[in-house]
């Protein structure tokens, strides 16, 4: 079972971990590639207000990260990130449905109308995940981010509050 949390500073270490891990950061933003996260550094990230983070567990045990980014309360819209902790347990669908969880909360609290994230076209396990949690892809950006030292294109995804599935 699948459940999603606040991220909160008992986990703020274990957090670190999966975004220090090379396989993980690789596939996020260019802050966070081939870099070393901190506690102190999970723990901005929480503070800021244009984020929210949520703990992802997986039979109880935390195991992945779904969050919100650039939160526009304007626009109603977000970017939303996700990476699984351990990637012994993909293909479990346990990012997708955590990810359609925070929609469904996000859309209800936040009462945003739109999310949207993006993955590197060679990162399809990735886009996957947003599929199968009812994002669309809206489009692409090419060449726009940098895999494996080579330039890849972003493709774009999104979800409006009224496609989103029940959880």
């Amino acid at each position: 079972m699948t459940t999603i949390e606040d991220l909160t500073q008992p986990h703020f270490d274990l957090v670190a971990t999966w975004l220090s891990n090379r396989e993980i950061n690789r596939w996020l933003t260019a802050e966070w590639r081939d870099e070393v996260a901190t506690a102190v550094l999970v723990a901005v990230m929480i503070r800021n207000k244009k984020n929210r983070v949520f703990l992802v567990r997986w039979n109880g045990q935390p195991v992945a990260l779904t969050a919100l980014a650039d939160i526009d309360s304007a626009d109603a819209t977000a970017m939303v990130w996700y990476l699984l902790g351990d990637s012994a347990l993909s293909g479990r669908d346990i990012v997708s449905n955590a990810l359609k969880q925070m929609a469904r909360k996000c859309f209800q609290e936040l009462k945003l109308e739109s999310l949207y994230g993006w993955v590197m076209e060679d990162n399809l396990a990735s886009a996957r995940v947003l599929q199968k949690a009812g994002f669309r892809e809206a489009g692409r950006l090419r060449r726009a981010a940098c895999s494996n030292g080579r330039r890849v294109d972003r493709i774009y995804f999104d979800l409006l509050a009224s496609e989103c599935p029940a959880v």
